[in-house]
């Protein structure tokens, strides 16, 4: 039997996330994205590849700190003002 974790925070930012999937991860479709799971758990994209998408799509650098950091909190820094 396989366990998922929690997804309460992505369910939360679901309007969020579908558009960060359609601008940063158009090459692919997840899922089911976990709350812990990050980016990079996601993705195939290598990391510059990903911190390219970002910045071109929510003009903000990322590091690859930031990167690390669960999605949901990600996509949250991504669409502060």
């Amino acid at each position: 039997m396989i366990e998922f974790g929690s997804d309460v925070e992505m369910r939360k930012i679901s309007g969020e996330a579908r558009e960060f999937f359609e601008k940063v991860l158009f090459d692919e479709e997840p899922v089911f994205v976990s709350d812990e799971a990050n980016i990079l758990d996601v993705s195939m994209a290598i990391v510059t590849e990903l911190q390219e998408r970002c910045s071109k799509a929510y003009g903000k650098a990322l590091s690859d700190q930031d990167l690390k950091q669960p999605l949901w909190k990600l996509i949250r820094l991504l669409n502060e003002k």
